[in-house]
C-alpha cells in the first residue's frame, strides 16, 4: 500500500465527537497519523508529556508506537510493519498522554488492516481513497448532526434556565401568600376617633413633632417680624432692621408643644420653606432649628440648618436636619421648633412657613405624615383600659408630696401602665409611690416622658406581693425634695396592662389588618363595636344620624325615621349577639390552651468544685419546652446567673430532676434543698454512712405552690467543715400542674 498520511483531530476530554478511522494493509511501512490533541475544545498543552498510539489486535496482541514528533500543535507517528501485523478489525485503538502522574487517552479510533492476499496494492489504494471519501462525508453529517444537536440542547437548557427562573419567582409567591396566609390567624387591631387620613404617604416614620397650626405659629420679637397665619402655613415678614424670627409649635412664653427627646438618639426635624419673590435677604443666612431650656433657663441649641443658597423661589422646599439629642438635654423643658434668619438684619419681605412640619426617629427623611398619636385621632393598639383612679380632679401645688389619688387596688404582680399630664420644673421628675400591707410605701422609679405628647409621662411596672388590697393609694411626688416648684397635674390614668392607652372613653373607629404596621391605610376601618353599643340605639345619635343625612337628601331621611330607628337597633341586637358569641369563642379557646399541659425542660447546669455548705446550684440552659407553649408563657424567670427562679403569677411548679454529688470519705451525707423564699424544703440525698468518694447521680423531685413574686433557689447542705468534691444540677424538669 502506498505511504498514506491521516490528520486527526483528537480531544482528550473523551467528550461526544465523531470517531476517527485509520485504514492499512497487513505489513505496510510508511503510515503517518498526525494528530492536534485538545482537551475540552481546547488546545492541548504537549510540553514536557510523552504521546503514544496503542492498539489491540484482533488475536488481543498488543502494539505500539512512540510519537517520532511533537510540536506546540501536533503530534506525528510515523508507523511501521510490526503496528499493521495482522488483517482484521482492531478491538482497540487510542492515543495516550503522560506527564509526571497524569495520563489521558482518546476515544476509540476504528484501525482496519487488510489482509495481503485479500487486494491488491492498486486496489488497495482504490479502496483507500473511496473510505476516506466515505469517512469525509460521515464526518461533514456528524458536524452538522452535532451542531443541530447542540442548538438543541442550548435551546434547551434555555427552557430549563427560564423555567427555573419562573419556579423561583412562583416559589418566591407561594412563600409569600403562605406568610399572608398564617398571617390570618393573628390579625392585627388599631383604635382612633379619626379615620380623616388624608392622602398622605404613611409608608415611613411615624411624626411625633405636635399639630403645627395658627395657634402655635408666632412672632418672637414683633418689632421687626410679623406673622400672618393662613390655614396650612403662616407668612413671616421682615418690617424693621433686625434679624427674623418665628416660633413654631410654641405661644410665647407660655406654651412649648414639643416633647421632650431622648438622650443619645437619633432623630431628623423638616419643615416647609417657601421664598417668596419679596425676600431682599441672602437665603442662605436662613436657618430652622430646635431647640429647648437648661434647668438655669438658659437656651439649648439641638440643631440648626442653614437653608441652601440655591433654594428656589416661589415653592416650598423642604428644609431638613439630622442630629443625635446631646446630654445637655437630660434636665431641660420648653422643647420648641424655630424659623429665622443670623446676621442678616436689614433684609426685607417674606418667606412662608408650612404646617406639615415631621420630626422622626432616623437618619432618614420619609415623606410627611400627621401625628397619629395627637387629636383627633389619640391611635392606639388597644381599646381605652379602665382608669383605676377614682379621684381625678386637676390639681396645681408646689408642695413635695403634689397629689394623693385614691385607687382600685391592685394584684400582685400583675402588671400596670401609670400615664400623667402635667407640667413641672425641668429639675423635678415625677414619683408615684403604693402603699403596702404593712404600712409603708413602695414605688418602681420615676415616669418617663411620651414621645410625640407633650407634657405627657408614663411607666410600666408589675405590682408588688405585698400591694395593699383594701384602701388603696398611689401617691404623686416631685422629686428631689429639696428643689421643688409649682406643678400642675391635669389628670392621671392608672390602668392594667402593659399599654398606655389615651384617657378618652372611647373609641369611635376600629381597624382591622393582616399586617403589623403603623400605616393606618394597611387597616380596614369601622365603627368600634363598643361605640356602637354604647351610643348607636339611642334617641340622641338617631337624631344625630338623621339630621346630618338630612343634608344631603333634602329632608327626606325624616321619612322614613320609623324605618331607621328599628334597623338600628336590630344591628344592636346582632352586635350584642356577635360579641358574645366572639367572648365565648375567646374564652373556649383560652380554656384549651390553658389545658395544655406546660412544662420545660433544662440541660446541665455549671459544674461546681470545692463547694461548701450552703452552696448555690445554678440550672442550666433551657432546651426545650411543651408542644403548645413557647419560653414567653413560663409562670416564672430565671436570674442570669440560674441561681434564682421567681415567679411571675401565682402557680404550683413540680420540679423532678438529678444532682451530681461528688465528695469524699471525710463527711457520709449529702442534701440538696429547694428553697422557697430563704425556707428550706428537701429535693434530693444521700442518707448518713454514704460512700461520696465516687460521683453520685441522686434523682429528686419536689412540689412548691408560689404566688407572684416568690424565688426558689437550690442550695448544698452537707457538714460544716466538709467541701463537695463536683456537685451539678445534671438534668431538671419544671411542670405546671393543678392544685385539688
Amino acid at each position: 500500500m502506498a505511504s498514506s498520511l491521516y490528520n486527526l483531530a483528537l480531544d482528550f476530554s473523551k467528550e461526544l465527537n465523531y470517531t476517527k478511522a485509520i485504514m492499512a494493509r497487513q505489513g505496510d511501512k510508511g503510515i503517518t497519523v498526525t494528530v492536534k490533541p485538545f482537551l475540552n475544545g481546547l488546545q492541548m498543552d504537549t510540553s514536557g508529556g510523552t504521546f503514544t498510539l496503542k492498539g489491540t489486535t484482533p488475536s488481543n496482541r498488543y502494539v505500539d508506537s512512540v510519537a517520532t514528533s511533537v510540536t506546540s500543535e501536533e503530534v506525528t507517528f510515523s508507523l511501521d510493519g510490526t503496528f499493521m501485523s495482522e488483517a482484521g478489525y482492531y478491538k482497540h485503538c487510542y492515543v495516550e498522554y503522560r506527564k509526571d502522574n497524569q495520563i489521558l487517552t482518546t476515544q476509540d479510533i476504528i484501525f482496519f488492516s487488510l489482509g495481503v492476499s485479500d487486494i491488491s496494492q492498486g486496489q488497495a489504494d482504490e479502496h483507500v481513497s473511496q473510505l476516506e471519501e466515505l469517512i469525509r462525508k460521515y464526518n461533514e453529517t456528524f458536524d452538522a448532526f452535532m451542531a443541530e444537536i447542540k442548538g438543541r440542547v442550548d435551546s434547551l437548557n434555555k427552557q430549563i434556565t427560564d423555567l427555573t427562573g419562573q419556579a423561583k419567582t412562583l416559589q418566591d409567591k407561594l412563600d409569600a401568600l403562605k406568610e399572608e396566609i398564617s398571617k390570618l390567624g393573628n390579625l392585627h387591631v388599631m383604635y382612633s376617633n379619626s379615620i380623616d387620613f388624608g392622602g398622605y404617604d404613611y409608608s415611613g416614620n411615624p411624626n411625633i413633632a405636635p399639630v403645627i397650626n395658627d395657634g402655635n405659629v408666632f412672632s418672637l420679637n414683633n418689632a421687626w417680624t410679623k406673622v400672618t397665619p393662613h390655614g396650612t402655613f403662616a407668612t413671616s415678614e421682615k418690617i424693621a432692621d433686625g434679624d427674623m424670627t418665628v416660633g413654631i409649635g410654641m405661644v410665647p412664653w407660655s406654651r412649648y408643644d414639643f416633647s421632650k427627646l431622648t438622650v443619645g438618639k437619633r432623630y431628623t426635624l423638616t419643615i416647609p420653606i417657601r421664598i417668596n419673590e419679596t425676600y431682599t435677604g441672602d437665603v442662605s443666612r436662613l436657618f430652622i432649628r430646635l431647640r429647648c431650656l437648661d434647668k438655669d433657663n438658659q437656651t439649648i441649641v439641638i440643631i440648626t440648618a442653614m437653608v441652601p443658597k440655591d433654594t428656589s423661589v416661589g415653592v416650598f422646599t423642604n428644609i431638613s436636619a439630622s442630629f443625635n439629642v446631646q446630654s445637655s438635654t437630660e434636665v431641660s423643658h420648653s422643647w420648641y421648633a424655630q424659623v429665622g434668619a443670623s446676621g442678616d438684619p436689614t433684609s426685607r419681605g417674606s418667606i412662608d412657613i408650612g404646617y406639615n412640619i415631621k420630626l422622626e426617629e432616623g437618619s432618614n427623611t420619609t415623606p410627611y405624615q400627621p401625628n397619629l398619636l395627637a387629636e383627633p385621632y389619640n391611635m392606639c393598639r388597644e381599646y381605652p383600659n379602665e382608669n383605676m383612679v377614682l379621684n381625678n380632679d386637676p390639681v396645681t401645688s408646689s408642695t413635695y408630696l403634689v397629689k394623693n389619688y385614691q385607687i382600685k387596688s391592685l394584684v400582685k404582680g400583675k402588671k400596670y401602665t401609670v400615664t400623667l399630664k402635667g407640667t413641672k420644673p425641668s429639675t423635678q421628675t415625677w414619683r408615684p409611690f403604693f402603699n403596702r400591707d404593712n404600712g409603708s410605701d413602695w414605688t418602681f422609679g420615676d415616669l418617663k416622658p411620651v414621645e410625640g405628647l407633650p407634657d405627657t409621662w408614663t411607666y410600666t411596672f408589675t405590682a408588688a406581693t405585698d400591694s395593699k388590697t383594701s384602701g388603696a393609694y398611689m401617691s404623686v411626688y416631685q422629686v428631689p425634695s429639696t428643689s421643688v416648684g409649682q406643678c400642675k397635674f391635669d389628670w392621671c390614668k392608672l390602668e392594667e396592662g402593659g399599654t398606655r392607652t389615651p384617657n378618652i372613653e372611647q373609641y369611635k373607629y376600629r381597624g382591622i389588618g393582616m399586617r403589623d404596621s403603623n400605616n393606618p391605610k394597611d387597616y380596614v376601618w369601622d365603627l368600634a363595636p363598643e361605640y356602637v353599643e354604647d351610643n348607636l340605639a339611642t334617641d340622641v345619635k338617631i337624631s344625630e344620624i338623621t339630621g346630618k343625612a338630612n343634608n344631603y337628601t333634602d329632608g327626606k331621611v325624616s321619612q322614613i325615621n320609623s324605618q331607621l330607628t328599628a334597623s338600628i337597633n336590630e344591628v344592636d341586637k346582632k352586635v350584642t349577639a356577635n360579641t358574645s358569641k366572639i367572648a365565648t369563642n375567646i374564652t373556649n379557646i383560652k380554656t384549651i390552651s390553658d389545658a395544655m399541659p406546660l412544662y420545660a425542660i433544662y440541660s446541665e447546669g455549671r459544674d461546681l468544685t470545692d463547694s461548701p455548705d450552703g452552696t448555690k446550684i445554678p440550672i442550666g440552659a433551657l432546651v426545650a419546652t411543651d408542644f403548645a407553649h413557647t419560653a414567653s408563657d413560663l409562670p416564672y424567670t430565671i436570674s442570669s446567673d440560674g441561681i434564682t427562679l421567681t415567679a411571675t403569677r401565682n402557680c404550683v411548679l413540680f420540679f423532678e430532676g438529678s444532682v451530681k454529688l461528688h465528695g469524699n470519705n471525710t463527711f457520709k451525707f449529702a442534701y440538696v434543698k429547694i428553697r422557697k423564699n430563704g425556707s428550706d424544703t428537701n429535693f434530693a440525698n444521700v442518707g448518713s454512712s454514704a460512700n461520696l468518694n465516687y460521683m453520685t447521680s441522686q434523682a429528686g423531685q419536689y412540689v412548691h405552690t408560689l404566688v407572684a413574686g416568690d424565688k426558689v433557689e437550690f442550695t448544698l447542705g452537707i457538714d460544716a467543715a466538709a467541701k463537695m468534691f463536683h456537685l451539678q444540677l445534671l438534668s431538671l424538669k419544671i411542670s405546671e400542674v393543678k392544685p385539688i
